[in-house]
C-alpha cells in the first residue's frame, strides 16, 4: 500500500524538534508543510502508540491512526507551539482510540450504569483476584469521563508525573491527583472490584 501523503523531497524531519518546526510552518497555513508532517506521522507510525496502548485489535489501531491524521489535518491550525507537537498528536491519537471504543460499544455493548461502590468495598472483588482482559480495561476507559480518562491514561500508560500532567493539561497538581484518583476508582467500579 502506497502512503496516502505525499512527501516533500527537499525536507526530512530528523528529530522531534524538527517535527515541532514543521507542525508551526504547517499551523502558519502551508499545505506542503502540512503534507510532509502527515507524511512524517504516517511512515514514523506515530499515531499507533497512543493507540496501541488502548485497544487491542490491530485493525483498531490502524483505524484510530487514520483518524488521527484526519484529525490532524483538520486542526493543525489550532496548534500554538505551547506544547511539543508530540504531546499534541498523542492526545488527538488517544482521543481517536478512545472513539474507536466508543463506537464499538455503542454498536453493541450494554449501556447499563456501573453499580454504586459499597463503600465498605466488602461486595467487590479484589483487582489481585481478578484477571481483567485488555478488551475490559479498553470499554472501561471508554466510559470514563473525558477529563478523568485523560489524565489517568498520561499517568498510567504514559508513565507521566503528577507535574506533567499539570503543566499538559494546564491544572493545579491538587487537580491532577483528583481526576486520577476519581478515575482509579470508576475503572474499579466499571470492571466490577475495588
Amino acid at each position: 500500500m502506497s502512503p496516502p501523503f505525499e512527501r516533500s523531497p527537499d525536507r526530512t524531519p530528523e528529530s522531534h524538534e524538527d517535527l515541532q518546526e514543521l507542525a508551526l510552518r504547517a499551523a502558519t497555513g502551508s499545505r506542503r508543510d502540512l503534507q510532509e508532517l502527515l507524511h512524517q506521522i504516517h511512515v514514523r507510525r506515530l499515531a499507533h502508540g497512543g493507540a496501541r496502548r488502548i485497544l487491542a485489535d490491530a485493525t483498531d489501531v490502524d483505524d484510530a491512526a487514520q483518524e488521527t491524521l484526519i484529525a490532524v489535518a483538520r486542526g493543525i491550525g489550532t496548534f500554538e507551539g505551547r506544547s511539543r507537537f508530540t504531546s499534541w498528536l498523542h492526545r488527538i491519537a488517544v482521543n481517536a482510540a478512545l472513539e474507536v471504543v466508543r463506537r464499538r460499544n455503542r454498536a453493541g455493548a450494554p449501556t447499563d450504569e456501573p453499580p454504586e461502590p459499597d463503600p465498605a468495598g466488602g461486595t467487590l472483588r479484589r483487582m489481585s483476584s481478578m484477571a481483567a482482559t485488555r478488551i475490559d480495561v479498553e470499554n472501561a476507559l471508554g466510559r470514563l469521563p473525558e477529563q478523568y480518562r485523560e489524565a489517568l491514561l498520561l499517568r498510567e500508560f504514559e508513565q507521566r508525573s503528577y507535574e506533567e500532567i499539570a503543566d499538559l493539561l494546564q491544572l493545579p497538581v491538587g487537580t491532577v491527583r483528583s481526576r486520577i484518583s476519581r478515575a482509579r476508582r470508576l475503572i474499579g467500579i466499571y470492571l466490577n472490584i475495588s
